[in-house]
């Protein structure tokens, strides 16, 4: 365990890290969905912590957290929580990628379908050699041609209604808060319709009504 543990958490991280710069490319997620993700391919690992120190005595399985149960409880809350929505989601993303390999490990296999099915999956290890086939030459492709021309958004919370000042005739753009623009009163477009200098002030001239008597 100690000599083969960390190269085995490196290539799962590996892994999970050329199929997020696949995912990438699809999709516009924050940062913090792809963090989660790769500390959810290796953190799952954790559970073999108790087993190990033999708190659950022999088991030739590997823990029923490495099932899709797992990875449903996530995508339940990611659904329920809209602030932890992206983080949420990256811990199943991660989860998958990580369960994804550990079927082409060989015996004891993944007990996927846990606990509707109690019986271990496994694969050939020309799984996981194709997978990573796939995950390089599908971010080779989108990389040299470009594509997709725009990603899908995702987890993002829309900005407040009327944030973001708007010009006539011009939609607002986010570079128009950064750049401190605001929109022209009727009086400064007027005046400057008028060509006074745009430094000037608009004097709006009173007539005095008189009182009576």
């Amino acid at each position: 365990m100690w000599t083969t543990g960390p190269i085995d958490e490196l290539v799962h991280a590996s892994t999970a890290a050329l199929g997020l710069l696949v995912l990438a490319r699809l999709i516009d997620a924050p940062r913090r969905f792809y963090v989660a993700a790769l500390i959810a391919s290796v953190a799952i690992d954790l559970d073999h912590i108790p087993l190990y120190l033999g708190l659950l005595g022999y088991q030739a399985q590997r823990p029923v957290t490495h099932s899709l149960s797992t990875v449903a409880v996530f995508i339940a809350a990611s659904t329920a929580s809209r602030r932890h929505r992206a983080v949420l989601a990256g811990l199943s993303t991660g989860l998958v990628l990580h369960f994804a390999r550990d079927l082409a490990e060989g015996y004891p296999g993944v007990q996927v379908l846990w606990p509707l099915q109690g019986n271990s999956w496994m694969v050939s290890y020309r799984w996981f050699l194709g997978m990573i086939i796939v995950f390089t030459v599908a971010r080779l492709v989108l990389v040299s041609a470009g594509l997709p021309h725009t990603r899908i958004p995702a987890f993002r919370t829309p900005s407040p209604s009327g944030s973001i000042p708007r010009f006539p005739g011009r939609p607002a753009t986010s570079g128009d808060r950064r750049s401190g623009l605001e929109p022209l009163g009727p009086d400064l477009e007027a005046a400057r319709g008028s060509g006074m200098p745009s430094g000037g002030q608009v004097t709006v001239a009173r007539r005095r009504v008189p009182g009576p008597g």
